[in-house]
């Protein structure tokens, strides 16, 4: 039978506030009734999702085979690397959000049901209190700490090893007909209702617009809303002038015929060459960026979970998947077993272990002080006491927890970037402010000064000197706020504070070597 879902009051519907085609839709009630409406979402018709690539630069040091760093640790650039991203329009998008919802609830059910609660950790909301479930949720920092905690304490009678794993290519590698079966197991039924397998099929087999064509096309008529909520066509010169600009869409839907008629929109469904029928389906790959991605995700690695924590648990180990990162903490004895039990099973489910990332660490104490050593090669090397266990972006040496070099070193270039950005305007705009660099505008995204979190206040309409909350519009802090949160939750054993003393004087530095 089904298991039943109590519902909360519509916590997963979202009023979007990125443009794409067509418009938000002003009557939440009549969209909400539409959604739950289970014989409408049978036949309903999705736009295309929008289609976008995020690309990150990286920055790596360069080790040799013993582990040995090269040209002293000076970092290079291995190129970037790119997240190819999907999302919805508003309704779609609200969709997915609400099956997303369905799904999760009976999921979570199956994991306390399975005893897998503290294993999955990514795209949940993990209370840090079971018994006072609208506490602060978990996050990674709570994740990465409970790890280094266990190895601290369990490292005290036995040498311990912590593996890492990482699976290639794991949103489009999801093999169709398996995620099917689980949709199935999760929501307990046979075959998947009308209603849930036009999601499927949509989530599986969809379509896109590239996002910079449908910018190109309709550029001079984008859709605006002023400040007293009318909507007007305007023109944008630039697709990164959308936000400032309060862009709600790119066109009416009625301009998805345009759209078509162009030829811009592109389907999921064939990869292969059209000379061989039977392989130019697609037969595995969700898109990444929609708001039932990450519930999917968990779900299709809901048996691989229970089997691998089953067998880690039997060796009195721990297992822990933070999407597709993967660590086992298990007696040395075991490492071999382990990792040929990872290839195996992750085969199973039509994945592939990325081999050159999987990473095995040494814990031992040695004159009372935690010791942690990497292999290379399969082996420990006279430079393998020089490399920390790195994990949810934390670095980890035995005794202390530090923010990993490579966050470090990124937060950092944004500041550069973000000064010298500053810089480049305040000389090249034409009005009174030319020549002044917004100092406060800069302390807010990189200083201690802009860490606190708080909600942002707005005018009210057709008044000059009266503020009221603006519930949209939270200012969530920036790094800092990060890294001082995660000194406190790691406190006892943090130097995350120490890496981050110094960011207010660098900041000042660059600002005032970049005064124009």
């Amino acid at each position: 039978m089904p298991l039943e879902v109590k519902e909360e009051l519509n916590d997963w519907y979202k009023i979007k506030r990125y443009p794409h085609i067509g418009l938000p839709s002003n009557n939440h009630s009549m969209t909400i009734s539409y959604i739950k409406n289970q014989e409408k979402i049978a036949v309903h018709s999705f736009t295309p999702f929008i289609h976008k690539v995020i690309s990150t630069r990286r920055y790596r040091k360069e080790y040799d085979s013993d582990g040995k760093v090269k040209d002293n640790g000076k970092r290079v650039n291995k190129g970037a690397k790119n997240r190819s991203i999907h999302y919805a329009n508003n309704l779609d998008s609200n969709i997915y959000s609400y099956y997303s919802y369905l799904l999760h609830e009976k999921y979570e059910i199956i994991l306390e049901e399975k005893g897998l609660n503290n294993v999955v950790t990514a795209y949940r909301k993990t209370p840090t209190d079971v018994k006072q479930k609208n506490l602060t949720k978990k996050n990674n920092i709570h994740f990465a700490d409970e790890v280094f905690n266990y190895i601290k304490t369990h490292a005290i009678n036995n040498e311990l090893v912590a593996i890492t794993f990482d699976i290639e290519n794991f949103f489009p590698s999801l093999d169709h007909n398996i995620l099917k079966n689980r949709w199935c197991e999760v929501i307990g039924e046979r075959i998947l209702p009308k209603d849930h397998y036009n999601v499927f099929r949509n989530i599986t087999k969809f379509s896109y617009v590239e996002e910079q064509h449908l910018f190109n096309l309709f550029k001079n008529k984008i859709l605006v809303r002023k400040n007293d909520g009318k909507t007007v066509f305007k023109p944008v010169k630039r697709i990164d002038h959308l936000y400032n600009k309060n862009a709600i869409g790119y066109c009416s839907m009625k301009d998805i015929h345009t759209i078509r008629k162009r030829g811009l929109i592109r389907s999921n469904k064939h990869t292969a060459p059209k000379n061989d029928p039977k392989s130019d389906i697609r037969v595995s790959g969700i898109c990444q960026g929609s708001a039932i991605s990450a519930t999917l995700a968990n779900i299709y690695m809901l048996g691989f979970d229970e089997l691998i924590h089953r067998e880690v648990s039997n060796i009195n180990g721990i297992y822990r998947r933070y999407s597709d990162d993967m660590v086992v903490v298990c007696p040395i004895e075991y490492k071999a077993d382990i990792i040929e039990l990872f290839e195996e099973k992750v085969e199973d489910i039509k994945l592939t272990i990325h081999k050159d990332k999987t990473q095995v660490f040494h814990f031992n104490y040695i004159n009372d002080r935690l010791i942690c050593e990497q292999e290379f090669n399969g082996v420990l090397t006279q430079y393998s006491i020089n490399r920390n266990f790195e994990y949810l972006g934390f670095s980890f040496d035995g005794e202390n927890v530090y923010l990993k070099t490579s966050s470090l070193a990124k937060y950092y270039r944004k500041m550069k970037k973000g000064v010298h950005r500053s810089e480049f305007y305040s000389s090249t705009i034409n009005n009174s402010t030319k020549g002044e660099m917004f100092k406060r505008r800069l302390y807010k995204r990189y200083s201690y000064i802009g860490s606190t979190r708080c909600i942002k206040y707005k005018r009210i309409q057709g008044t000059t000197n009266q503020w009221q909350p603006d519930k949209h519009a939270i200012n969530w802090g920036n790094y800092i706020t990060y890294a001082k949160n995660a000194h406190k939750i790691m406190s006892d054993y943090s130097k995350i504070d120490s890496q981050i003393k110094n960011h207010w004087k660098n900041l000042n530095q660059e600002i005032n070597r970049s005064k124009p």
